[in-house]
């Protein structure tokens, strides 16, 4: 099986020389990533023992130093553990490897770390929970996925107001491209419209649903931080809603991309929260300034590879 697996991701690898791997019936896949996923997904690469030893210490350390405040991480999977049965030129007969890092990890803190592929595996019969043309989840998976964060949310003790019900979304139809169909290469975009065609609506790979919040009931509202509120924070983003309600909890979020369209929804069950963009760090900085209640962190399951050099916590000014 592994040198099947060597052998079908190779290929794959070297007949794209871009990032976007088309699979019929409209779909596209990440390939030639720098975090080389594909071969992390198929157990080509692994953590050595040492590097395994050291994530869990750095777990272990984390959840020590944020004690007792609750600490919750979420590992979005990606697209092609999701939707594995649906991976073109063979690489839907491997198995996914069973020590792949969001798995040891969840395994590792069990409480703490939470790989969502289950729960991806369970919804995906709702709906298209990823787009076709992406490496995120769908405006729907992005709605479950706050659905799997507010039940565990409450499993912690924190205490804030009920999710909000799908049915009090406000959905509206809206065209959507992907990150990864934009970089499909010209020479295999021909033979990709011959089924994408049919369901693409103009210059947008596909035609979905997408969810909002009914202005009326909606009281979040972004708030300027100062300008000295974090100095030497280098992130892509660095901001903080507010509800009025000084009853509900206070929350942190260290994100990346997969927390974008979570946010609008999170934000409205907290007092104050600030959500900080940062290589995946969980900085020091923001947990002495903010004293939340709760400490969430939302990550895609690519960059976990390179966990065994994250610190527990980091601190900007050292």
């Amino acid at each position: 099986m592994f040198g099947q697996a060597a052998r079908l991701v190779a290929a794959a690898k070297a007949r794209r020389p871009g990032k976007a791997l088309p699979a019929p019936g409209g779909w596209v896949y990440l390939v030639n990533d720098t975090n080389d996923f594909l071969s992390w997904q198929f157990g080509l690469k692994r953590w050595t023992p040492a590097e395994a030893r050291a994530v869990r210490q750095t777990l272990q350390a984390r959840l020590a130093a944020l004690s007792p405040t609750p600490y919750r991480m979420f590992v979005t999977p990606e697209k092609s553990v999701v939707y594995r049965e649906w991976l073109p030129e063979g690489l839907d007969r491997l198995r996914n490897a069973a020590d792949r890092p969001a798995l040891q990890m969840a395994a590792a803190a069990p409480a703490a770390v939470h790989y969502l592929a289950p729960w991806f595996e369970r919804m995906k019969r709702l709906g298209f929970v990823y787009f076709r043309g992406d490496t995120h989840v769908s405006w729907l998976g992005a709605y479950l996925l706050y659905r799997y964060v507010m039940e565990t949310i409450a499993q912690t003790g924190v205490t804030t107001t009920p999710p909000i019900a799908y049915s009090d979304l406000l959905p509206e139809l809206a065209g959507f491209e992907g990150d990864v169909y934009a970089q499909l290469d010209e020479a295999d975009r021909a033979a990709f419209a011959a089924d994408a065609g049919y369901a693409q609506w103009r210059n947008m790979l596909e035609l979905g649903l997408l969810y909002r919040l009914h202005p009326d009931t909606a009281r979040a509202r972004r708030v300027r931080l100062a300008d000295d509120y974090l100095p030497g924070f280098r992130g892509r983003e660095l901001v903080a809603f507010e509800t009025g309600d000084s009853t509900l909890p206070r929350a942190v979020v260290f994100r990346d991309s997969t927390a974008t369209e979570v946010m609008p929804f999170l934000s409205e069950h907290f007092a104050r929260v600030v959500y900080a963009w940062h290589d995946g760090d969980v900085l020091a900085e923001i947990l002495d300034r903010e004293r939340p209640d709760i400490v969430l962190h939302f990550v895609a399951e690519r960059f976990l590879a390179t966990y065994p050099d994250m610190p527990p916590i980091n601190r900007l000014q050292t």
